[in-house]
């Protein structure tokens, strides 16, 4: 079982949120601030769950002024540098707990190892544990992209029109402001994406990626906000991916296929920093960077009445503009080795006659389509080297019936 450390100075809400949360962790309490930084030495929990619920917001800033100084001592003592720590602050229904506490919570958030993650009280302790849980769950998934995702995102081109956009993406890496990335399908806009997040001080956090062409607006909510328990039948307490992107990336693709109905309530979160869950009646906060991509320029489309003109404004403070691939036909020789690499265990040479035909081509596809060629050709091949003959380009292919493709000449 993970390692949680409950720090409490209401006696009366301990025992049942101690009862919940042991069915799913090796819980530790802690009564004061001397005793949490003993046990924090001592059991080097992996959670922590600190309950300011009772506590009105002047005498929270002062048990955060404190907990950050604890945080800052371990960090210095390296006790915590093997491992991230998961911080979980929950907060009562004072409305002006949030307004008066963020300052600190935002200096807790600066810590290196810690995630932060707040939220309102529970008045069942078993819904508490299953956020936990949640938020556990979300860590794990992050874990799993910060090992797959290198220091170095690889953005291949060498190119006058690729080293800009390169400089681009390492300019904006730390900014706040939102980006939209534009380009046509395949040109890599995703990657850009993540270069952005894990080229900047955010990769230590959450990179929340959604595709709004695949979300019916009857989902929009539960998707991007998340659900309550009870909010409709059989629904559980889950995070949405703004909670989840929560001090990381929101990462929203073709987001010019977000419904009208759809674009106000992502304005408002926008605009005020505050959304719902569905179902829940309590508001709660989220500070995340937006990044969006379209294949199409959300301006045009919101000159056919299609996009919101404000939600433009609030999305583009900063632009980013991803060329097709053949106006940056220099690249097309290192991507095409760079996939070749990638396909085959033994490096695939690329032949003169090879790399003038895929130079020659117009590319519809984009990257994309590029990586599904060179693919197509290591896998029809075994020599180890790869000639004009073994490009075969799949908007060339002649289909007639149910008969194989023909590669035309």
């Amino acid at each position: 079982m993970k390692k949680l450390l409950y720090f409490e100075q209401d006696s009366s809400r301990i025992r049942p949120i101690v009862v919940a949360l042991s069915k799913h962790f090796e819980v530790s309490v802690a009564g004061d601030l001397l005793e949490l930084a003993a046990t924090l030495r001592q059991k080097e929990p992996r959670i922590l769950l600190f309950g300011l619920a009772s506590l009105p917001g002047a005498f929270s800033i002062h048990i955060l002024d404190r907990i950050k100084q604890i945080m800052l001592n371990l960090h210095e003592e390296k006790l915590a540098s093997r491992s991230a720590l998961s911080v979980v602050v929950m907060h009562g229904d004072d409305s002006r707990w949030q307004q008066i506490c963020e300052p600190y919570i935002a200096a807790l958030r600066e810590i290196p190892f810690c995630d932060i993650y707040v939220i309102p009280a529970a008045t069942n302790p078993d819904e508490l544990a299953v956020s936990i849980i949640n938020i556990k769950r979300a860590n794990r998934h992050l874990r799993t992209a910060r090992m797959s995702a290198t220091a170095e995102v690889p953005i291949i081109g060498n190119s006058t029109k690729m080293r800009h956009v390169i400089e681009q993406i390492r300019t904006y890496a730390d900014k706040h402001h939102p980006v939209l990335i534009v380009g046509e399908t395949g040109t890599g806009k995703e990657l850009a994406a993540r270069a952005l997040h894990f080229w900047g001080k955010r990769s230590h956090h959450h990179f929340v990626a959604l595709n709004c062409a695949t979300i019916p607006e009857t989902l929009f909510e539960s998707e991007m906000f998340g659900t309550e328990r009870g909010a409709y039948t059989d629904a559980s307490t889950r995070m949405g991916a703004i909670e989840q992107a929560d001090n990381g990336t929101l990462f929203l693709d073709e987001i010019g296929s977000l419904s009208l109905a759809s674009q106000p309530r992502l304005l408002r979160v926008l605009e005020t920093g505050e959304y719902r869950r569905l179902g829940d009646p309590h508001p709660h906060s989220a500070q995340f960077r937006l990044v969006s991509a379209s294949c199409i320029n959300p301006i045009d489309l919101a000159a056919k009445n299609k996009f919101r003109s404000d939600l433009v404004y609030r999305i583009a403070d900063l632009v980013i503009e991803i060329p097709p691939l053949r106006h940056r036909a220099e690249d097309i020789p290192l991507l095409a080795a760079h996939f070749c690499s990638h396909f085959s265990k033994d490096a695939f040479s690329l032949e003169q006659n090879a790399l003038d035909k895929l130079c020659a081509y117009h590319w519809p596809g984009n990257v994309r389509e590029l990586r599904s060629v060179i693919a197509r050709a290591c896998a029809n091949n075994s020599t180890g080297r790869i000639f004009a003959d073994d490009i075969q380009f799949l908007y060339q292919w002649k289909f007639e019936g149910n008969s194989q493709p023909e590669v035309s000449a």
